[in-house]
């Protein structure tokens, strides 16, 4: 509990009228001090008796936060108290951002609730802190004040923006190690079918297994009736630090989850790997893919990393497929093992997310900013795109 302004000021007043009706000898000064005294001290009681039993609940929308997508946060006050609040000043700190505060009315006692929505700042990826709620209390003449901590910090994570891309298909050749994993097949008594798969947007709704969904956390499975295909997309990202500014190395990750999603609704096997850890990814389901989104919002430049040395290795061990190259600046250095690349592989697509001093490559598509990536991108897995014409 703190004496405010107007307190500090009327415990001044009461302090010299005091001392002048002292020197004086007139009464009615000493009446206006003990006054001016009485009514500080009143207001310190008040204050420091009032109690609160206050619940509070924070929720963050969407539930997965993207960077650069509308997200804001609802805060619930509920009174649990038989008395009424005072007014009360609610203040919930954000990082990066200044904040929200608003003034709350009484809440009445029992059921009194308030209801506070706000934005987020979700300009990059990354943690994102949010707290801690601190309330502050009066008096009605305004002359003390005091804090509460209301709620904790909670921390959010703020995912990698997702870019709509067409769908990405393994169609130039298979890779037979795509198929080695078992897929699990859950029967539907009297039903003849491959397997079940994850449920995509764009799937019949009587096609989807109500039963087997129904045992997986409500996640919803449809009916496989041909066996899947066994192509693989392969996304690698670079990771070096120096062919990437901040906004450059925000755009990679963004196009590489992009190119995962895409490629997981063209029903192929996955595979994503980055050029210095952590360990090559094989997503075959959506928690997978949920998997490495998780790991992206936290993922950062290095300095000893290899774009060279991971193409070379993918290159030996794979025979057919897709591979997506999400690099920073195009460079002719690595031009070479590209084309390695390109006598492994079926399809190379390469996505330079930082403007090249060299120049711009008609092997690889740029997406920096200023180009539309979702049409670049859509022409390239066409295959009616010049990308990688070596």
């Amino acid at each position: 509990m703190r004496p405010t302004r107007a307190g500090l000021g009327v415990a001044f007043v009461g302090l010299a009228t005091g001392i002048a009706g002292r020197m004086l000898g007139i009464i009615e000064l000493y009446l206006l001090a003990a006054m001016a005294v009485g009514a500080v001290i009143l207001a310190a009681i008040y204050t420091a008796s009032t109690r609160l039993d206050l619940s509070i609940s924070r929720v963050a929308s969407p539930a997965r936060l993207r960077a650069g997508a509308p997200a804001r946060i609802d805060l619930a006050i509920r009174n649990n108290a038989r008395r009424q609040t005072p007014v009360l000043s609610a203040h919930d700190q954000v990082q990066g951002g200044r904040g929200a505060s608003v003034l709350l009315a009484p809440l009445v006692g029992n059921r009194g609730e308030a209801r506070i929505a706000y934005r987020l700042p979700t300009h990059r990826r990354g943690r994102l802190t949010v707290g801690p709620l601190d309330l502050s209390l009066g008096d009605p003449l305004g002359l003390t004040r005091t804090q509460l901590r209301a709620a904790e910090v909670t921390n959010l994570m703020v995912h990698p923006r997702l870019i709509e891309l067409a769908p990405l298909v393994a169609i130039a050749g298979h890779d037979p190690t795509a198929d080695q994993q078992p897929i699990r097949a859950i029967a539907n008594a009297g039903d003849e079918f491959f397997a079940l798969r994850p449920y995509v947007v764009g799937d019949e709704l009587k096609r989807v297994n109500w039963r087997a969904s129904s045992r997986l956390d409500d996640e919803l499975v449809v009916r496989q009736e041909e066996r899947p295909k066994t192509g693989r997309v392969t996304v690698v990202l670079d990771r070096r630090d120096d062919v990437y500014d901040d906004d450059g190395f925000e755009r990679a990750v963004s196009a590489a989850l992009s190119a995962l999603h895409a490629g997981f609704r063209g029903g192929d096997a996955l595979r994503f790997v980055t050029t210095a850890g952590p360990a090559v990814s094989d997503i075959r389901t959506r928690s997978e893919l949920d998997a490495v989104d998780e790991q992206l919002a936290l993922i950062e430049t290095v300095q000893r990393a290899s774009l060279i040395r991971s193409l070379e290795e993918l290159s030996r061990v794979s025979r057919g497929g897709s591979l997506v190259i999400v690099t920073g600046a195009a460079s002719e250095k690595t031009l070479p093992v590209i084309a390695g690349a390109k006598k492994a592989f079926g399809l190379v697509i390469v996505v330079a997310c930082q403007r090249s001093p060299e120049g711009n490559y008609r092997w690889a598509m740029t997406y920096d900013g200023s180009t539309n990536f979702t049409e670049e991108w859509r022409v390239a897995v066409s295959g009616a795109g010049a990308h990688l014409k070596l």
